[in-house]
């Protein structure tokens, strides 16, 4: 038991770390939340429609977009309307936080 704590303790330290080093360490843990929920569904396409983040996504609709706006702001994920339809909205995570 106490090497699954301790192998436990050097995973959580390891991915501190590796917010710190990407300028994750100032989100809050929903935003964080929203954001592993953003790549998880964006997977290796380039970009995900809102709508479907929105579906996907537990928190009020209040609360994800006060930290998609902050999100935004930190140029985190960057949002681009459709060309057909003004209406519809794409999310793409920049570069720098894709595998």
């Amino acid at each position: 038991m106490k090497d699954t704590k301790q192998s436990l303790s050097e995973l959580w330290a390891l991915l501190r770390n590796k917010e710190k080093e990407f300028g994750l360490d100032n989100l809050s843990l929903i935003e964080r939340e929203i954001f592993q929920g953003i790549l998880n569904l964006q997977g290796k396409n380039e970009k995900i429609s809102l709508d479907i983040i929105l579906k996907n996504c537990p928190h009020p609709r209040a609360t994800f977009f006060r930290c998609f706006k902050k999100l935004r702001y930190e140029e985190i994920i960057e949002v681009t309307k459709d060309v057909n339809d003004s209406r519809k909205s794409f999310v793409n995570v920049k570069p720098k936080f894709l595998y």
